[in-house]
C-alpha cells in the first residue's frame, strides 16, 4: 500500500507546481502571457479548486480510496489532455482549475488516506516514507517532462502526462488499493485489538468540528500554509530565482534534482519522529528550515551556496509533507481524517494558491526575485515562535470522541 501510494502520489506531479514550472515560459511564450498573468490564473484556478477540497474529503471518507481513486484518476487525465488545448488566459485558468483540484487536492489526498488507514503505531514513519518516495521521485518530473516539450512541444506533453495517468493510476485505484486492512481479514501494522476487541483503526476518532476547535490544529495550519505559501513560490519562479544569478532554464530545472536527497532525508527523519517524544517540536522546527530556505535564496551565489539551498528546500518540503500528514492522524484518530485533511488541504491550497502570484509581485516591490526570497524569511521566522508557544498542543491527543 506504501508502495502504490507512493506512486500515485509522484503521479500528480503535472499537476503540481514542481510540474507547472516547466510550461510556465513556453505558455508565456505560446500564449502571449506575461508571468503576472500566468500566475494570477494560477492563482484563480487553484483558488477555486480548494473550495472543493473539504467536500473531496468527505467523499472519500464515505466512498472508500478505491472508488474514490479511480474516479479521480480519469478525471485528472482529461484535465491534463485539457491543457493541450488551451488558447488564452480564461481557458488556462479552467486548465489549472482541473489540475490543482485533481491532481495537487483529490489524488494527493487519496494516496495519504490510503497509508493512514493501514498504520497505527508506526503510521508517522509509513507516511513518512510515502511522502518521501513522493516528492522525490517528483523531483525527477520536471526533468521527463521538460524532454518532452523539448522532443515533441508543450501541448504534446500534456497529451503525454494524460496518456500516462489511464495507464498507471486508474489501474492502481481499482486493482492495487484496498481501503481498509479489515477488508482483508487483517489489522493495522500488526497492533492488538484494544480491551473492548476492536481493531485500532477503528478506536473512536475527532470529528472536523471537534479538530477545528483544538489549537493543535491551528498551530499545524499556521506552519501548513507559510510552507505552502513560500514554497510553491520558489518552486514555481525557480528557474527566475536562479536565472538572476545566470541559470538557464534547463540548469534550473537540474537543481530540482539535488532536491529530491533533501527530500528524502526530511521525509524520513520527520516521519520517524513524529512518531516519538520530539513530535511537539516539529512544526516549529519546519519553520525554522523554511527560513533558512528562504535566506539561502536570496543570498546564494556560488554553486555550492544554491546547490545547499536546494536540498533544503527538499529538507523542508519533504519534512514538512510528512509533519502534516502524520500528525493529523496522531492528533485525531482516522475515523474522519478525509474530512479533517480536506479541510487542512483547503487551507494549504489556497496558501499554494497565492506562492506564485506573492513572489510576482514581491519581485517588483523588492526589486527581484532573490530579494523578494530574502525578505519573506520574516514570515516563517515568525510562524516558528508561534509554534514553540503552543507546543503542548501537539503532545496530547486533544479530548473528544465520535466514532
Amino acid at each position: 500500500m506504501v508502495g502504490l501510494a507512493s506512486l500515485v502520489g509522484v503521479l500528480t506531479g503535472p499537476g503540481q507546481s514542481i510540474g507547472v514550472s516547466v510550461f510556465r515560459q513556453h505558455l508565456s511564450d505560446g500564449l502571449r502571457l506575461s508571468d503576472s498573468a500566468i500566475a494570477t490564473a494560477y492563482l484563480v484556478g487553484t483558488l477555486a479548486s480548494s473550495t472543493f477540497q473539504p467536500r473531496i474529503g468527505r467523499w472519500v471518507d464515505e466512498v472508500g480510496v478505491r472508488r474514490a481513486s479511480t474516479t479521480f484518476g480519469f478525471a485528472f487525465a482529461i484535465v491534463l489532455a485539457h491543457m493541450s488545448l488551451v488558447r488564452g488566459v480564461a481557458w488556462l485558468a479552467v486548465g489549472f482549475f482541473g489540475i490543482r483540484l485533481l491532481g495537487q487536492g483529490a489524488l494527493s489526498l487519496t494516496s495519504t488516506v490510503a497509508v493512514m488507514h493501514w498504520f497505527d503505531r508506526r503510521r508517522g514513519f509509513a507516511v513518512g516514507v510515502k511522502m518521501t518516495v513522493t516528492l522525490g521521485g517528483m523531483a525527477f518530473v520536471p526533468v521527463l517532462l521538460a524532454f518532452a516539450i523539448d522532443a515533441w512541444g508543450w501541448r504534446n506533453a500534456w497529451l503525454i502526462a494524460a496518456v500516462a495517468i489511464v495507464v498507471t493510476v486508474v489501474p492502481i485505484g481499482w486493482f492495487g488499493y484496498v481501503d481498509r486492512p479489515a477488508d482483508l481479514g487483517q489489522q493495522t501494522d500488526g497492533a492488538p485489538p484494544d480491551p473492548d476487541g476492536r481493531p485500532a483503526s477503528t478506536l473512536p476518532s475527532v470529528t472536523r468540528s471537534v479538530a477545528l476547535r483544538s489549537p493543535a490544529f491551528w498551530t499545524l495550519t499556521a506552519v501548513v500554509a507559510t510552507n505552502s505559501i513560500l514554497g510553491t513560490g520558489l518552486l514555481f519562479h525557480q528557474t527566475n530565482l536562479l536565472g538572476e544569478i545566470g541559470y538557464s532554464n534547463t540548469q534550473a530545472a537540474a537543481m530540482f534534482l539535488p532536491q529530491a536527497v533533501g527530500t528524502v532525508i526530511g521525509g524520513l527523519a520527520f516521519g520517524w519522529l513524529t512518531d516519538r517524544a520530539a513530535r511537539p517540536f516539529l512544526p516549529a522546527t519546519v519553520a525554522l528550515l523554511l527560513a533558512t530556505t528562504t535566506f539561502l535564496g536570496g543570498t546564494s551565489t556560488a554553486f555550492s551556496a544554491v546547490l545547499l539551498y536546494s536540498v533544503v528546500l527538499g529538507l523542508c518540503m519533504g519534512g514538512g509533507a510528512a509533519v502534516q500528514s502524520s500528525l493529523l492522524p496522531a492528533l485525531f484518530g482516522v475515523g474522519h481524517i478525509g474530512s479533517i485533511s480536506g479541510t487542512l488541504g483547503l487551507i494549504s491550497v489556497l496558501a499554494s494558491a497565492m506562492g506564485a502570484l506573492t513572489f510576482s509581485v514581491g519581485s517588483g516591490v523588492f526589486g527581484g526575485y532573490r530579494s523578494a526570497s530574502l525578505w519573506f524569511t520574516l514570515l516563517p521566522l515568525v510562524v516558528a515562535v508561534v509554534a514553540v508557544v503552543f507546543r503542548r498542543s501537539l503532545a496530547v491527543e486533544p479530548a473528544g470522541s465520535n466514532s
